[in-house]
């Protein structure tokens, strides 16, 4: 979850470089089954949380995020089979923005910034070495999520100033220009994202009150619907798809106290719950190379970033 500087730079150091090699796979129980396999990945450079994180053909992203004195960061990271490298960085540093791809291209929306929550938007053009901005989305918001569709982008929950942001809204890439969508049926931030038979989904989050509720917009219809809520609320996971599977990791548990150290796998109408390989919150899971990737994020509550990267094989 580019290319675009071409060739992707020499590794920022020699720690973080490497082929990911498979670790043994993680099981709740002896009598779970089938088991999910998970392993450990070449870490980042450096320790992220709160980031957004998104992937291309040829390469993986992990972009802004706080550092470890709780700064905002403009950085971004590219991961392309061998080693993190330094991709273009954003005009400006934030944190809880999101992020996405459509075809070799990478785009973030929002985050919050120094003043607040940001309503703008770029995106990184394979083959270029900086990002262009687009034109801003209508509703400021930050911890949201940021997903790719039929050939637009939505950008679904989050927050701004007081409250959550009620009203998603998707972006038309031949006119640059967003559109409000109908209002979420439970406005919340600290979603987790993923795209399941057509529909763009957010699971879990804040509202203020952490939820385990999943709602997906269905563009065909211009509505929502509800699929079977999570066994337990949590808020700042990371979601995805892996062979039609819906997945939800990680996050932090009702009372924001505690990690919550599961993965949850949506198979038909019943989430499974699995353990998670390395527990944490404040990251985004990303598609690449056939395995969704978690990198970065938080491993307590509060501002604990690592650098670590796992992921999730089918």
């Amino acid at each position: 979850m580019l290319t675009a500087c071409g060739t992707v730079p020499a590794p920022l150091s020699p720690a973080a470089t490497g082929t990911p090699q498979p670790r043994s796979s993680v099981t709740a129980t002896p009598s779970q089954t089938p088991a999910l396999p998970q392993q450990t990945e070449p870490s980042l450079p450096v320790a992220r949380e709160e980031t957004a994180a998104a992937a291309t053909a040829s390469a993986l992203y992990v972009i802004g995020g706080y550092d470890g004195a709780g700064a905002s960061r403009s950085d971004v990271f590219a991961f392309d089979g061998r080693h993190w490298s330094a991709a273009p960085s954003l005009p400006l540093g934030l944190n809880h923005p999101a992020a996405t791809s459509l075809g070799s291209n990478v785009y973030v929306t929002g985050g919050f910034q120094a003043n607040g929550a940001s309503s703008r938007a770029f995106v990184l053009v394979a083959g270029t070495a900086n990002w262009r901005e687009l034109s801003p989305m209508h509703h400021a918001r930050a911890a949201h999520t940021l997903l790719s569709l039929g050939g637009r982008i939505y950008a679904l929950g989050g927050r701004a100033g007081a409250g959550e942001v009620l009203i998603p809204e998707v972006y038309d890439l031949a006119a640059d220009s967003w559109t409000d969508l109908p209002s979420m049926p439970s406005p919340r931030d600290h979603v987790s994202g993923f795209t399941l038979n057509g529909l763009a989904c957010t699971a879990g989050g804040r509202t203020p009150a952490t939820t385990g509720a999943v709602d997906c917009y269905d563009p065909t219809l211009a509505s929502w619907r509800s699929l079977p809520a999570l066994p337990q609320p949590t808020s700042g996971a990371g979601g995805g798809v892996l062979d039609g599977v819906a997945i939800v990791a990680g996050g932090e548990v009702a009372t924001e106290a505690a990690l919550d150290p599961t993965v949850f796998l949506l198979r038909g109408s019943t989430w499974e719950t699995k353990p998670m390989l390395s527990p944490r919150h404040g990251f985004a899971l990303a598609l690449w190379a056939g395995r969704l990737w978690a990198c970065g994020g938080g491993s307590a509550p509060g501002l604990h970033p690592v650098p670590t990267c796992t992921s999730i094989h089918p």
